[in-house]
């Protein structure tokens, strides 16, 4: 038992201590940029909860305590190590939808996508803990570990592949058709897909969950929340590093081009039809297509633009529009990831 104390709380400070160096690191670049969102919002939840995690691993696995407060560590280290899991994962999430367009259909399928997530944290933690309060008989052992069995391994490794899988269809599906180079795609498509990584080590820790050695499940459930944490923050980092390696440039700002011809990309014009008695309405040429609008409901906006351009042209000194007219006018929308939420509303409803 003592070799395993030693060995349980090596492998978690050095899983741990590395998720929480990368997690402030990640924290320290969005919070200097001023670009703070909610997805480091869940990456800082994680961070909490990973060093609640290390303290459950350190106060378990020290035989001179009493057993009732050993039994209260392996309760924090069970429910956080499930926190860190499914807060990282809401933190990819949420980086994914900064770089969604408001406009797609694809934004809202990312916050049933939450939804999902959220209902399957719970449920995975709510049958831990009923499972480990209703069969007791290990918190009288000296090993102090729940022997969760194969109903919660199955539900884990399930939630674990489908929520991993969602991580890396929704940045895929964004990223197949928008205007960035392919060198730059390749990068984040990379970047995103390596939450696979983490499927993986789910099945090895379900594994262990599934078979007699508690001792290797214990430490293959830090290893595996370290890596979720880490890979939470890899998007974040690496946007870092590219900015520092290419002098200020950020791995977003250069390289928008034609997804097929990797030419430059024209930007998004965005059209606003403005009523003075109804509120504005927003429509795109190219991003309503993508956001499920019909085809006719985009060539009315369009023939709409180019009517007032003919009437602008031909008078020097156009006329007032009557109250209730509409007034046809563009705007400029350029790609940027690190616009907050509400800027994209606010240059939206701007026109020249």
């Amino acid at each position: 038992m003592a070799s395993f104390a030693t060995n349980i709380r090596i492998v978690a400070t050095v899983c741990e201590c590395a998720a929480i160096v990368t997690t402030t690191l990640r924290l320290y670049y969005r919070g200097s940029r001023g670009h703070v969102g909610l997805d480091d919002a869940w990456a800082a939840f994680s961070l909490l909860a990973a060093f609640f995690l290390l303290a459950g691993a350190w106060i378990r696995s020290d035989t001179s305590l009493p057993l009732d407060k050993r039994v209260m560590g392996y309760f924090m280290l069970n429910s956080c190590f499930t926190c860190v899991l499914w807060s990282a994962r809401m933190s990819i999430l949420f980086s994914i939808m900064r770089i969604i367009p408001r406009l797609m259909n694809l934004r809202r399928h990312s916050y049933f996508c939450a939804a999902l997530f959220l209902a399957m944290w719970i449920a995975v933690l709510a049958q831990k803990l009923y499972i480990c309060t209703h069969h007791t008989a290990w918190q009288a052992q000296k090993n102090v570990q729940c022997v969760l069995g194969e109903a919660v391994g199955a539900v884990e490794l399930a939630t674990d592949i489908v929520a991993d899988a969602i991580l890396v269809a929704l940045p895929v599906r964004l990223l197949w058709d928008i205007g960035i180079s392919p060198p730059t795609r390749k990068l984040l498509m990379a970047i995103f897909s390596a939450s696979m990584i983490t499927t993986v080590v789910s099945i090895v820790h379900t594994a262990f969950e599934l078979g007699p050695d508690r001792d290797a499940e214990a430490i293959a459930a830090h290893v595996e929340a370290a890596v979720s944490l880490i890979i939470c923050n890899l998007a974040v980092l690496v946007t870092w590093l590219v900015r520092l390696l290419r002098h200020g440039e950020d791995l977003e700002s250069g390289g928008w081009a034609d997804s097929s011809t990797g030419a430059p990309r024209r930007r998004t014009q965005v059209t606003s039809l403005r009523f003075s008695d109804n509120p504005t309405i927003l429509l795109s040429g190219s991003a309503t297509r993508h956001s499920g609008l019909d085809d006719d409901v985009v060539s009315r906006a369009e023939r709409l633009t180019s009517s007032a351009k003919r009437r602008r042209d031909s008078d020097s000194f156009p006329a007032a529009p009557p109250r209730g007219a509409p007034e046809v006018s563009t705007v400029t929308l350029a790609p940027d990831t690190k616009m907050q939420d509400g800027d994209v509303d606010q240059r939206s409803s701007e026109t020249h």
